[in-house]
Order: structure tokens, then sequence, then C-alpha cells
């Protein structure tokens, strides 16, 4: 090893001290270094062989396996490309017929405007709409409008609205999670709350901060109208029940799903929603059309045994916010989405950490095993397009037509830069092989020697026969005296086919050295197809040199020539 650091020291020596140290100087020792550098490396390939693509697969599942253990540190950082997908997907979930959007819009803040003057309207108008949805037949509402705070100027209108929470128990209130960070400044404790609730927390004495609904009928329908944003705060999941260091019980929408009699135990406490992004969105009805249509008109039938959720969209009063497919969305749409998924059990389900980690694993090794084994290499180029374009089905098909997110862009990414490192050693490889321009400047230079060509046809040898040939030829010279030729034709010439078809291995050999290496080869299964011919060498061996490559071009192609002619 001290040997070859201070051989590879002294090459980058001379390659530094080479020019005048001008711009074309300093460019000229740019490009020899980086020569250097890719001929080390080739010649590195070449000398691992197979080990350097198995040493490339431990590496790669050594990464996946910190991948799956940072997941596990930090278990709700979001995955944009769960977002890609979900937009681009090519079709979604359609919104269940039986929730409605009560909508306090644009048109309904005109339509009241003349009686009941601008927003906020007396609370009675509420009240109004609660009792017109309960003779219309809802299954159950979700109040989706925040009351805290007594109106002063109209009490009248606030108890109307506290009659109407006290007389229709299918409606679900809004409560506010406040920062944590004010716990212990409140005076409400967690058990008094519960006692309107009827919940039960292991943290019943301590403090919390929330936003109550203003009447007492509300609290006991009261459900945790927060949402989960993630840490870039989109919306993708949404939480059935809330639950913190200090307050855990129903979110509004399985308040809501309670007060209407359905349960929602058998979904987890924290959702994945499944966007309705593709098609249809829910049916939206403007408030004043509620309020201005007669009761037992056949207009209101679409409310019956419904969900409504009753919230504000006008301009300046409606809440939005960003989601995994849309820039901004209106609040009510999130809560419509999250009923429906909790309702009927379409929200997503996505692959767990640990399967993740099989895959990708399985990706690895499959690419190493194909990469290594001979019969699969050839086409390794074949297969992994196929691999990937089947992942990109799966991932797209489950996405748009099921409610399984099998988000296989992760493996991808994953196979595809373990695939692009493996071409790489490939190439490196076959550059050392080849002796391309640039790949054997570290190789050293011989002088007053002899070249064996061992050529043959190709449709004579298979692939891995000619693979043996130059391993072994390898084993007995040494890496650098040996050069693979099976490029030596290209374009589109009608006959390019025919001499495609030729293969030469040459390698440089002492005057000692032919009967060796003959009689070697006359023990391999190919040797009757062999063309072994003995060339004098009068100048350096060195691969880099134009004059070496001329001198080689002439009795090469000399050679396919006779193979070709025997063969006609």
């Amino acid at each position: 090893m001290p040997s070859l650091l201070k051989q590879i020291m002294h090459e980058i020596w001379q390659v530094a001290k080479e020019g005048p140290l001008t711009l074309s100087g300093l460019k000229t020792r740019a490009n020899g270094l980086h020569n250097l550098g890719m001929s080390w490396a080739a010649m590195l390939s070449r000398q691992m062989g197979n080990r350097a693509i198995f040493l490339i697969g431990i590496l790669a599942s050594v990464y996946a396996a910190f991948l799956f253990v940072s997941n596990q540190i930090a278990p709700e950082a979001p995955k944009a490309s769960h977002d890609t997908i979900l937009q681009n997907r090519w079709a979604s979930p359609k919104p269940s017929p039986d929730i409605l959007i009560l909508d306090i819009d644009e048109r309904t803040l005109a339509s009241l405007a003349p009686e009941h003057g601008r927003w906020p309207w007396p609370r009675s108008v509420l009240a109004d709409g609660l009792e017109r949805l309960s003779q219309a037949g809802a299954k159950g509402v979700l109040f989706n409008v925040l009351i805290t705070d007594p109106d002063k100027f109209n009490p009248d209108a606030d108890s109307a609205l506290e009659a109407a929470s006290a007389m229709l128990p299918n409606v679900a209130y809004p409560l506010v999670r406040l920062n944590e960070e004010n716990d212990d400044r409140s005076q409400l404790k967690v058990a008094d709350l519960f006692k309107h609730t009827g919940d039960s927390n292991i943290n019943a004495e301590s403090t919390v901060a929330v936003l109550l609904p203003l009447f007492e009928p509300m609290l006991a329908k009261a459900g945790v109208a927060n949402q989960k944003p993630d840490t870039d705060g989109i919306i993708r999941r949404y939480p059935v029940i809330w639950s913190d260091s200090r307050l855990t019980m129903p979110s509004i929408v399985s308040r809501t799903l309670s007060a209407g009699g359905d349960k929602s135990t058998s979904v987890p406490s924290t959702i994945i929603l499944n966007w309705r992004n593709k098609g249809a969105r829910y049916t939206r009805v403007s408030f004043s059309d509620l309020l201005s249509t007669p009761i037992g008109s056949q207009e209101l039938a679409k409310f019956k045994d419904a969900y409504v959720v009753l919230g504000l969209s006008a301009p300046g009063l409606g809440m939005t916010k960003p989601t995994a497919v849309s820039i901004l969305e209106d609040d009510n749409e999130i809560l419509a989405t999250a009923l429906d998924d909790t309702l009927n059990g379409t929200y997503l389900r996505v692959m767990p950490p640990w399967l993740l980690l099989v895959i990708e694993l399985g990706a690895v090794w499959s690419l190493v095993w194909f990469s290594i084994g001979r019969s699969w290499s050839p086409v390794l180029t074949e297969v992994f397009l196929l691999v990937q374009s089947g992942a990109a089905s799966i991932t797209m098909i489950t996405a748009s037509y099921t409610h399984y997110l099998i988000d296989l862009s992760a493996p991808m990414a994953f196979g595809a830069g373990l695939y692009a490192v493996i071409r790489l050693v490939k190439s490196l490889d076959a550059g050392w092989s080849r002796a391309r321009i640039g790949f054997r400047t570290s190789a050293p230079t011989h002088e007053d020697e002899h070249i064996l060509l061992i050529g043959y046809r190709d449709s004579d040898v298979t692939k891995q026969q000619s693979a043996e040939l130059q391993t072994l030829l390898e084993k007995q010279l040494g890496l650098s005296r040996v050069i693979r030729v099976d490029d030596l034709f290209g374009g589109e010439s009608f006959a390019r086919q025919v001499c495609e078809d030729y293969t030469c291995q040459f390698c440089l050999i002492n005057s000692n050295d032919p009967q060796s290496v003959t009689k070697l080869l006359s023990a391999m299964p190919i040797f009757t197809y062999l063309n072994i011919r003995e060339i004098s060498l009068h100048l350096p061996w060195n691969p880099e040199s134009e004059n070496f490559r001329e001198f080689m071009a002439v009795h090469l192609l000399r050679q396919c020539a006779d193979l070709l002619e025997v063969r006609s």
C-alpha cells in the first residue's frame, strides 16, 4: 500500500509540474489531473470487478437503514412525493352525496344584509338555520362557527341560539385548543371540562388552555376544531382524536359522527386525508337558500339523512389553508373530507416504514445480482426500465383507484441512484478494458517487447467466454498489459453488422511468454475459434499515444479482414 500511494503521489506531481503557469497551462494541469483520477478509478474498478458492485450494495443497504432509523426519529416529517402523486393521480374517491357544505358565502351576506346588516348577524339567524336543518332531517351538523363571547347588543338572539343548541342533539360545536405554553396560566381543569363533555383523561387534574363554546348546552357536544399541519404548514392529516401532553378528546368530526349516531372506533386516531381533487367536489348549498326555501320543499330533500358542515367561505371571513393538493383550500372542504374519510373509511393507508426498508433492500440486492450475474448483466438496462415502469404504475394505480398509497417513488429514486452508480462502475471498467483515451494515464509503458493478438468472431464465442478469456490474460500478465477491442466499427454502413462480429484482445508479452500464454489458451473450449498472431513492438506500449493507436489499428484491421475472409 505505501508503494501504491507513493506511485499515485509521484504521478500527481508529474502532472502538476507540466506546462507554464499560464491559463493554458492551468487548463492542461486540470485535464491531466482529471484523466489521472479517471485512470486510477477505472483501474480500481477493473481490479475489484464484481467486488466493487457488491461493496456498493453494502453501502446502499447501510444508507437505506439510516433512512429507516431517521424516519423512526421523525415520523411526522412530510413526504413531498405523496403530494406529487396525489396531485397527478388519474382519479380520486367521489365525494359522498350524504355530506354537504352549508355555505355562508358572499351571496348569503349580500342577501341577508338588508334585514340583518353586516356580519356578524344576530345569532338567532344561525339558530333558525339549525332548526331548519333539523326539520329537513339532517343526520348530523358540524357547526364550524366559533362562538365564545356574548352579543351585548342582541341578548335575545343569544338566547335563541342557546335554546337551539339545547333542543338539537345532533349538532357538534367547535372547541379551540390554545398553545400548550398557556396551560399553566389557565384556570380550567381538564376534569372540569370533561364533566361537561363526558370524556375521560389521565391528566384530569391538570389545567388546560382552550377556547370554549359560549353556551352550556354546546359543551356536551364540543369537539376540538384544531387541525394538525405538518412541519411545512401543509394539511395532510386529520386528528380524529385530538391528543397532546394534557388533552385527549374527540375532534369536532368525531363528535359530529357521534351526534349523528355513527361511531369511528375502527378509524385510527389520526388519518391521512384522501382528497377529492379529481372530479366533483362536495355539494354546496348557500345558507341564504336554506333560509328562503319553505320547509317541506323538494329542494330541502338533499339534507335528509345527510351530514352537514355549516361554515363560512365569504372573502375575509372564511379560513383557507394549504393542503397536499391545493395551495389554498376552504376549511369547510377540509372538514367535509375528514368527515367523509372517517365515516366511510376512505382515508389513505400508506406503507409502514419497515416495508419500505424491505422493498429498498430488495431493490438494492436485485440490482446487484442482475449486475453480477453474467446471464443477466447484458439486459440490466432493459430489466431496470421494466421494473421502474412497473413500480410507477403500481404507485399511480393504487393512489388513483384504491384507498392505499403504495408510494414506490422512494425505492424508484433509490434504485435509480444505485443503477447510475453501477453503470458508472461498469463504464469505468469498460473504459479501462478498452483503453479509452484518458483511462490509461496511470498505466506504465514498456518498450522492445511483443504483442499477442487474440482475435475471434463474437458469433463463435459467448460474452461469458470472452470475459473469462480477458480475466485469464489479466491474471497471467497484469491489468495494464491487456486491452480489449470490441467496438472497432460503428456508423450506419451496410457492412457494419458483419464487421462488428469481430473482437480482439491483445496483450503485451515478453519474448518468452508466447508459448506459455498459448498453452493456457489451448485449454479453453474456444481455442479453435481463436486467431492468434504475434507482432513485434518497436515503440512504447502506451495506449495514450497517438502513434501506438495508429500502429495497432493496422494490425487489428488486418486480423479482422482475415477472420472475415476465412468465414466467407
